[in-house]
């Protein structure tokens, strides 16, 4: 996944994945529950989001996150991954880098 760039206090936009495989095959989502989860670059133990994902076409893992009006809310350098979750299983695609920027 590339490097994302949002402006401080941005919201109301999505966020679109394509999970995929190690070996470059596209991740399956079907009967999992994908959850964004963003972390302080410096501070891994303490998520400032952790949130449902919406599947587009989860048999082709595509799917998105939209940003809601706090989750960036403060500039820095964050960490995030895509976590998909059934009972028995968890798969993380990820990390990836998220910097928010100042904005007036």
């Amino acid at each position: 996944m590339a490097q994302v760039t949002i402006a401080e206090d941005d919201y109301g936009f999505n966020l679109d994945f394509t999970l995929q495989q190690a070996d470059g095959s596209v991740f399956d989502g079907t009967t999992y529950t994908a959850t964004l989860k963003v972390w302080a670059t410096l501070v891994p133990g303490t998520l400032v989001v952790n949130k449902a994902c919406t599947w587009d076409v989860a048999a082709s893992g595509t799917c998105h996150y939209e940003v809601g009006s706090t989750d960036f809310a403060t500039a820095g350098r964050y960490s995030a991954e895509v976590e998909c979750t059934k009972t028995g299983a968890k798969v993380s695609f990820g990390p990836f880098a998220i910097t928010v920027t100042e904005s007036g």
